[in-house]
């Protein structure tokens, strides 16, 4: 299965009505313009207005660099056109980071570009999209073999977002007036959520791709109890059976010693409880150790840490990390 034959599919999962101006953001290289111009061509089907916006590694990389070494800025009028989009899709054959060559004093700027493009791609939107393409480098970055990230993305991407989405509102539609959640994990262990008047979101094609989840964000002051995770992995180190202590909304103890330095380095609301998520995709069949994928996956829930304040809660910060688990048993009271 290819991701190329799967555009079609991709497209039926995604959220745009007739009419709807969207951006396409392509980070790729120009021999991957197949994959943009696919995508367009898709859509366009239903009516949906595409604008396509192109940079190629070497222009993010060598472009803007250029620009600061000569001192000059991206004007205004470019993050603001871009920030004039209530529909955006980024499409990543690759991730922006930092190029090869760059000196200490110009990293600063550079970051300031990026979080200037970020701003504008995702602040206000309806909908902010990504989509991440099987690549070698993609599956680098995740720290997975090509053909296990290949293999498990794709089916991932095959769903049928009929059922899909479906499932999502029956779901949602069960849960909407539960208060609170009792997750019962490794036979002893308890953790209570506090979710009174808050509200479910759902990623059925609206959100992170692969699609499959219904999530919420707790009261960030009332997350008590005791949560194993079967494994979590940080900077390619695999940690098992870990088990997290939470008190007030906040993550107090760790089992691991070093992933416990690591949470203890943070700052006090990157170590908030702040998700609560349920993995409803059907064709992900097992972990690979990758969390974007693992945690759509039927059957398997996932709490973070940070940010909310983008879904629903109070926590604003720069930090987001999932924890994806089984539990022997969640209640919704």
């Amino acid at each position: 299965m290819d991701f190329i034959d799967l555009i079609p599919n991709i497209c039926e999962g995604f959220p745009f009505k007739k009419g709807d101006f969207v951006l396409l953001n392509f980070w790729g290289d120009n021999e991957d313009l197949e994959i943009l111009d696919l995508i367009a061509e898709n859509l366009s089907k239903k009516g949906i207005v595409l604008f396509k916006n192109h940079s190629s590694k070497k222009f993010f990389e060598k472009i803007i660099l250029n620009l600061i070494r000569s001192e000059e800025k991206v004007p205004s009028v470019y993050f603001e056109f871009l920030s004039s989009f209530e529909h955006v899709v980024d499409i990543f054959m690759y991730t922006p980071s930092l190029p090869k060559g760059i000196s200490k004093e110009e990293i600063p700027m550079f970051r300031e570009y990026l979080s200037e493009l970020f701003n504008s791609l995702t602040n206000n939107k309806k909908y902010y999209i990504q989509l991440n393409v099987p690549t070698e480098i993609n599956a680098l970055n995740a720290g997975i073999e090509y053909n296990i990230y290949k293999d498990s993305l794709c089916n991932a991407l095959s769903v049928d977002f009929y059922e899909l989405k479906k499932a999502c509102k029956d779901r949602v539609e069960n849960l909407k007036n539960k208060k609170s959640i009792e997750i019962f994990t490794g036979k002893k262990y308890l953790l209570k959520l506090d979710i009174s008047n808050r509200q479910w979101y759902v990623d059925d094609g609206c959100g992170d791709f692969p699609p499959g989840e219904i999530y919420i964000a707790p009261i960030e002051s009332n997350s008590n109890g005791e949560l194993l995770i079967s494994q979590i992995i940080l900077n390619g180190q695999k940690y098992e059976k870990v088990l997290m202590t939470f008190r007030d909304g906040l993550l107090v103890k760790c089992s691991s010693v070093q992933l416990e330095k690591f949470f203890n380095s943070l700052p006090e609301n990157h170590r908030i409880l702040s998700e609560f998520g349920i993995g409803l995709n059907p064709r992900i069949k097992e972990f690979i150790g990758f969390t974007l994928i693992d945690e759509k996956a039927l059957g398997t829930y996932h709490i973070a840490l940070g940010m909310n304040h983008l879904f629903g809660g109070e926590n604003e910060c720069s930090f987001h990390m999932d924890f994806v688990f089984n539990s022997d048993k969640v209640n919704f009271i």
